[in-house]
This record gives structure tokens, C-alpha cells and sequence, in this order.
């Protein structure tokens, strides 16, 4: 049902109820007596009690972090870095048992019986063959 544009909006009684007193500068100015202030932490604690039924304790608020927590944060981040990568380290290198026995490489440089020739090479003097055997198959590694 529309209202009818010649009635007021709001009628006396509303006003009324609406409107609210400041106190005065020297009312502002005066500390509260001691019966004000058992009211005010009567109300206070009152209204801690009713606090949607949690205990003071259990209840969150929000607080700025200590600088305690902050650095036991940042110890813990750092902690679960090098955890990840030791763990990736870990899983990529090799296997710790080798599947098949390691094959020795033989070298083929000579042998300590063999004369070393003295004196600087001629530059355009073939080099020394070896005196000990040629290994017939090269070894995998």
C-alpha cells in the first residue's frame, strides 16, 4: 500500500524516540564516580561472559604476531624447504646398489719397466708404442 505523499514520513513519536542528549563539557570533564566505574566493569564483564558461549581462551580474536612466532615460522618454512629438497635430491641420484658389478678400466699407458726416453721428443718423431697388451673390447662405464 503506497503512502500518500501530504502525510509525513516520519511521524512525532519517532522523532522523539530518536533523538539522544550529549553530556555537557563539564559533565565530559569530570572523572566517573566510584559507583560509575563498578557499572562499567560490571557491563564489561558481562559482556565478555556472553560471548556466544566460548570460553575467553578458546575464543580467536585477531592479534598481531610476536616476533617469537614470526622467527619460529620462518625457521619452520626453511625446515620444510630443505626436507623437499633433500627428498628430491634423494629420489633423483643414482641407486645405492649397483645392479651389475663395476667393470675396472685398464690402462694403457706402459708400464713402469718400459724406458723413458730422455731429453726432449723430436717434433716430428713417431710416438712410442706400447709395451704392455692393447685391451681387445673397449669397457662400458
Amino acid at each position: 500500500m503506497a503512502a500518500d505523499f501530504d502525510e509525513p514520513m516520519f511521524d512525532d513519536d519517532f522523532v522523539r524516540g530518536a533523538t539522544f542528549t550529549e553530556p555537557s563539557a563539564r559533565e565530559r570533564a569530570r572523572s566517573p564516580s566510584r559507583r560509575e566505574r563498578r557499572r562499567m566493569r560490571r557491563a564489561a564483564k558481562r559482556a565478555r561472559r556472553a560471548g556466544g558461549g566460548v570460553g575467553f581462551r578458546r575464543r580467536r580474536r585477531y592479534r598481531e604476531p610476536s616476533h617469537r612466532r614470526a622467527v619460529f615460522q620462518l625457521i619452520g618454512a626453511i625446515v620444510v624447504l630443505f626436507a623437499i629438497s633433500f627428498a628430491l635430491w634423494w629420489w633423483n641420484s643414482a641407486p645405492r646398489e649397483p645392479e651389475r658389478p663395476v667393470q675396472p678400466i685398464v690402462p694403457t699407458a706402459p708400464g713402469p719397466e718400459a724406458p723413458v726416453p730422455e731429453g726432449p721428443a723430436e717434433p716430428n718423431s713417431p710416438a712410442p708404442a706400447p709395451t704392455t697388451g692393447v685391451p681387445t673390447s673397449i669397457p662400458e662405464i
